[in-house]
């Protein structure tokens, strides 16, 4: 069998832990010094409350420790294995994971082991989850689902909105003038990632707008793909997200969406009201709609 791990970096909802057999591999929460892992020690919900009374959490990636007795658990039940990790410019994870991997490589050729490095996080790392999946149930190779999970990876757009700026400075996620100013001005930032980095692209007045502008550009990004499922992800904040799912569905009538909650490990630097929406920006090769 081929199955597939997600990390911390990925967002998930009920539907999704309902109707995929996937593995998790979970990164740790700090928490006035305090380390918790995710999902064992530290609930999505006892995260988001502690982040409203003020707490501002810290992340960790995983051990090598860690990563190995997850690849051993498979590799000893006979599985071959498609890991869809953090970015790795947001987080340290995919090289944490990467080089426990090629070791792995290394010493047991017979085991079939690959990292996607999903070149973003939130639903992004979802959706490349999803396809693969759903490639495995149809009966595709592990080498055609690698090769179109990478290109699912490369093709990806994602743009996001956060309540306060403050989250993402602390965390090194983003440039301190860039949160200066969207702070003094009380503004929505429009944040968006290149080849390089996460960055703002822009600021609007208001949580409308900012919806407005975002809902556009997916639009504008995925116009040669409207078929798709457009995935929309919030922090503790549902009803953000099914405002921006109305605008969207406005713009792009019968669009097809989901809404899941950020995971913890970004949750922790986005902040409480964050939401972003993400798809795939051309047409691929194979796309398989979830039923």
């Amino acid at each position: 069998m081929i199955k597939v791990i997600i990390d911390s970096g990925a967002d998930q909802n009920q539907w999704f832990t309902e109707n995929y057999d996937y593995g998790f591999l979970p990164l740790s929460i700090i928490l006035e010094d305090e380390e918790y892992l995710d999902k064992k020690d530290i609930s999505l919900q006892e995260l988001h409350q502690a982040m409203k009374r003020g707490k501002m959490p810290s992340t960790s990636q995983p051990s090598p420790g860690q990563v190995k007795e997850v690849l051993e658990t498979y590799r000893q039940n006979g599985d071959d294995v498609i890991i869809v990790s953090l970015w790795k410019n947001l987080s340290g994870t995919y090289q944490s994971i990467n080089s426990v991997v090629e070791e792995y490589k290394e010493t047991h050729p017979e085991f079939k082991v690959a990292l996607i490095d999903s070149r973003s996080g939130s639903v992004v790392e979802t959706l490349i989850a999803i396809q693969a999946m759903e490639m495995i149930d149809a009966g595709y190779s592990f080498e055609d689902i690698v090769k179109q999970a990478e290109w699912n990876a490369e093709h990806s757009s994602i743009y996001l909105t956060v309540d306060d700026l403050k989250w993402l400075v602390k965390g090194g996620r983003l440039s301190k003038t860039a949160g200066f100013f969207g702070s003094a001005l009380n503004v929505k930032p429009i944040l968006t990632v290149n080849d390089e980095e996460l960055y703002s692209e822009g600021v609007v007045r208001g949580n409308k707008r900012v919806y407005t502008k975002l809902v556009k550009k997916m639009k504008e990004e995925t116009a040669d793909f409207p078929e798709q499922i457009y995935f929309i992800s919030h922090v503790d904040q549902e009803e953000n997200a099914k405002k921006m799912e109305q605008q969207l569905k406005e713009e792009i009538p019968g669009a097809k969406t989901m809404i899941f909650e950020f995971g913890a490990v970004l949750a922790a630097h986005i902040g409480v009201g964050g939401v972003a929406i993400a798809a795939l920006n051309a047409k691929p090769e194979t796309y398989i709609l979830p039923e």
